[in-house]
């Protein structure tokens, strides 16, 4: 969203209030139900991006804010 192609692609209004009743804990993307093997994939890789570091140094480059809340 830092960058003039994400700027002029999106534009964040705010962030959502948590409510973990109605969103669930944490963050979420859309996978199939039947695609599991995608969604270990992803989570695996989310999980290899967070432990290396790499999830922050991205966060930094794209964003003013961590989308974990952290």
């Amino acid at each position: 969203l830092k960058s003039d192609q994400g700027k002029a692609c999106c534009d964040l209004k705010g962030m959502v209030a948590p409510d973990d009743e109605v969103l669930g804990p944490g963050i979420g993307a859309g996978v199939r139900k039947e695609d599991t093997a995608l969604k270990e994939k992803i989570n695996a890789g989310i999980k290899a991006i967070r432990a290396s570091g790499k999830y922050d140094e991205i966060t930094k480059k794209y964003f003013d804010f961590d989308i974990y809340g952290g």
